[in-house]
């Protein structure tokens, strides 16, 4: 499991992704699995890819937290609970508690709301495309913190199904990258 307080931060100085300062904050979306930049999320891609072989997606048990040496902290995994119609946060790598300002791990989807009014439905829509679908994705965007310094932060992020057969999701696997915009080219 991650553990905040255990780690270095996450380094500020990486540029994950670069991206102008006149990007604007409503430029969010998918993005095909071929076009994305960061180096981490494409590592967690890769994995994903190779771990699955010819199935349509790996399994819970196949994602053996050794192999992912130097992902970890952009790693978070999510079991569904009820078929989907909510997530608990089983892993919650650093990268993901300190740009979200808070550490989702062993909370709800559902849960979030309480420390972010509205994220909750936000990531449940994310997390429901790959379990309808069965298929992995890649999504960038903006995320707005709420603090008055750093406001947004613009991250990369893959969503990757996990389960015992081709027809059922039981896990999702996310990998994301996050930059501060004061971090940003001019």
């Amino acid at each position: 499991m991650a553990c905040v307080s255990k780690k270095a931060p996450v380094s500020k100085t990486v540029s994950v992704i670069t991206l102008a300062r006149s990007v604007p904050e409503s430029a969010s979306g998918v993005v095909p699995l071929d076009q994305i930049e960061s180096p981490v999320v494409r590592r967690g891609l890769d994995h994903w890819l190779k771990v699955r072989g010819s199935k349509s997606y790996p399994a819970r048990e196949d994602i053996v937290p050794r192999d992912l040496a130097g992902l970890l902290r952009h790693v978070v995994l999510l079991r569904l609970i009820d078929g989907g119609a909510d997530y608990e946060f089983r892993v919650v790598g650093d990268a993901h508690v300190i740009s979200h300002g808070f550490n989702m791990q062993g909370l709800k989807v559902s849960d979030v709301d309480t420390y972010s009014p509205g994220y909750g439905l936000v990531l449940k829509s994310l997390y429901d495309r790959v379990v309808r679908r069965r298929e992995a994705y890649a999504f960038r965007g903006w995320l707005e913190r709420g603090d008055q310094n750093q406001k947004y932060i613009y991250s990369e992020s893959v969503f990757m199904p996990l389960g015992p057969d081709s027809r059922t999701v039981d896990h999702v696997l996310n990998f994301s990258a996050y930059v501060p915009r004061d971090t940003f080219s001019a």
